[in-house]
């Protein structure tokens, strides 16, 4: 396990990493628990450049900007940011941030709630704000959504969308009653 984490820990460093600035970027205050973990986080799409052969991947980061460093960099997705047939992105921004929402409350803070679109469909992710550790991304939609919504409350997760289905508007949702490890995915009945 030891060699895995080393692993991991020195691949993100053989990286150079630079923003997309014209991507959306959400922005949110943990300002409730432990002193460690307050202050402002950024959710956005980062271009990670591997310096042993100039090949590019685009991915989701959360940022915890320092007041005297560029911040911390965490990233949610792992070289995600490649078309559903494996050529480049040709989309400056491949990953669209939809909402990112706190996960738990005061000293009960576990981290956050992600929920983003790529061109392969609605996605949502966990990151655990200590340890900064992301859950494997859920696909809730392969077509592409209408005005998603995200609806938090206490560890029930609920979100809604429109998507087009042969031509035809369908109203969908995804609800998690155990904050986000487990989803039901139906229509929504008029």
């Amino acid at each position: 396990m030891k060699i895995f984490v080393a692993t991991i820990f020195c691949c993100l460093f053989a990286h150079n990493i630079f923003a997309e600035e014209n991507c959306i970027a959400l922005k949110a205050n943990k300002t409730d628990g432990s002193l460690v973990s307050q202050g402002e986080y950024v959710f956005k799409q980062y271009t990670f450049s591997a310096q042993s052969n100039n090949e590019t991947k685009k991915d989701l980061v959360i940022i915890e900007p320092q007041s005297n460093s560029p911040g911390e960099i965490r990233r949610v997705t792992f070289g995600r940011g490649v078309t559903a047939d494996g050529s480049d992105a040709s989309k400056t921004c491949y990953f669209q941030p939809l909402a990112f929402i706190q996960g738990g409350e005061r000293e009960k803070f576990w981290g956050w709630h992600m929920l983003w679109t790529e061109p392969t469909g609605l996605y949502y992710a966990r990151m655990d704000g200590e340890a900064w550790v992301s859950s494997n991304p859920k696909r809730l939609t392969t077509l592409a959504p209408i005005m998603p919504q995200f609806k938090l409350e206490g560890q029930n997760i609920a979100v809604s969308w429109v998507q087009v289905e042969n031509g035809v508007k369908v109203n969908m949702q995804a609800v998690s009653d155990d904050e986000g490890r487990n989803w039901v995915v139906s229509t929504i009945q008029p």
